[in-house]
Order: C-alpha cells, then sequence, then structure tokens
C-alpha cells in the first residue's frame, strides 16, 4: 500500500489517502495481533469474534467518513459491499466448529473467500490511481483533438 500512499500524497488525492491509511491500518494490526491470537486463543473462539469486530469497525469508520465527505463516497460503499462478508463468514466459523455438527466443513469457504474479500479491499486502496490516470489520459485526448 506504500505505492499508493506516496501517490495520494504526492496528488493531493487526501480522500482516497485517508481510506488507504486505515485499510493499512487496519491490515498493520490484524497482522501485529495474528500470532498473539492464535497462541492465546486455544479453543478457536475469541480469534473470529475480534477479526469480524476488527472488520465490522474499518466499515463503520469509512462508512461514517464517507457520510461526512472525508473519503469518496463510491470508494465507501464498494469496501463495505466488499467486506460486509467477512464478519459473517468469521461468525459462522465459530459456530460452524462449535455450536453444530454439521456435515459441511466451512472451512474451505473460509480458507478461500477471506483471502479474495482481502485482495479486492487491497484492489480498491488503488482503483483511485486508475482513475486519475485514465482522467489524465482524457485530458490529453481532449488536447489533441482541439
Amino acid at each position: 500500500m506504500l505505492p499508493a500512499i506516496v501517490f495520494y500524497v504526492l496528488t493531493r488525492e487526501y480522500k482516497a489517502l485517508r481510506f488507504v491509511l486505515l485499510t493499512a491500518a487496519f491490515f498493520l494490526y490484524g497482522t501485529l495481533i495474528h500470532d498473539f491470537l492464535l497462541d492465546w486463543d486455544k479453543d478457536m473462539i475469541w480469534r473470529y469474534v475480534i477479526w469480524a469486530s476488527n472488520d465490522i469497525t474499518w466499515m463503520a469508520i469509512i462508512a461514517y467518513w464517507g457520510i461526512r465527505g472525508k473519503v469518496h463516497m463510491w470508494q465507501s460503499i464498494a469496501g463495505q459491499l466488499i467486506v460486509v462478508a467477512a464478519p459473517f463468514l468469521q461468525l459462522w466459523r465459530v459456530a460452524d466448529r462449535h455450536l453444530w455438527d454439521l456435515t459441511f466443513n466451512s472451512s474451505y469457504l473460509y480458507k478461500t473467500l477471506i483471502p479474495i474479500i482481502n485482495s479486492v479491499t487491497l484492489i480498491l486502496c488503488y482503483l483511485p490511481i486508475l482513475f486519475w490516470l485514465q482522467a489524465r489520459r482524457n485530458k490529453t485526448a481532449a488536447r489533441t483533438l482541439s
């Protein structure tokens, strides 16, 4: 995310910068607590609750900032639509492991969708760069045609 942060600082794109900085902070926080959670949570319950609350907190901040005009509204909405499945998957994992005795094992679904959600969220951090480049290309083309 560092290239995006540098780009947004240089182009003074502060709405996208806020989005990327918050996302980077939450990714960093998740990385820092990951090993601790695995060691501490031997019953494999609280790690999913903490990760779900982490996702919900990120979504709440992004929604609030979107409403207040601190991040792009389209980026706020897209981020929430992308991440909304993650807390449900986290809590489904807890229920599947400890409350239900299902023949369906949620680990395949969980281990597939969570990395996809994280990857698409990361891509969303870089989309304003693509929009900026396209707008610049359109300006150049308009000047050429004039």
